[in-house]
């Protein structure tokens, strides 16, 4: 059980956030304290003003987590910021001095081996304990 958890929201699907934030809530003690993070990276992070678009998005993506952690009973914080999701998420991490942070991955394509992913560098440089929760992986073909 963990006093301080992160659990991180991506773009992924409605399921898949239900059971990021299931799994999360389930590792947390009693008086625990949960914080959903979801990072947006398509806005400059040094602008000043942002423009309406962007405002947008963060208040759209607060009240989607909201009402998410509403409708499952779940009592958290929501942090929504902008910049690199691995740097982010780390940041807040630090921030709340978390014991715990929970991320999903994927199936790894060209981009992550170009670029590297997100989990690999969380994993690389967290200063707490990460929880990765795999995507279900299709069973080979010939497997029934």
């Amino acid at each position: 059980m963990y006093d301080r958890v992160i659990c991180a929201i991506g773009l992924g699907s409605r399921e898949r956030a239900e059971h990021l934030l299931r799994t999360s809530n389930a590792l947390l003690t009693p008086g625990g304290e949960l914080t959903v993070v979801h990072v947006i990276e398509r806005f400059p992070s040094a602008r000043e003003n942002p423009d309406e678009r962007a405002i947008s998005a963060f208040g759209e993506a607060e009240e989607k987590l909201s009402a998410l952690c509403r409708r499952l009973g779940i009592d958290a914080q929501i942090d929504v910021r902008n910049g690199t999701a691995s740097k982010t998420l780390l940041l807040v991490a630090k921030e709340k001095k978390a014991d715990l942070l929970v991320l999903a991955t994927h199936a790894s394509d060209i981009f992550d081996r170009i670029f590297g992913s997100t989990t690999e560098y969380v994993i690389q440089h967290a200063e707490c304990s990460v929880l990765i929760d795999r995507a279900e992986r299709a069973p080979p073909a010939g497997d029934n």
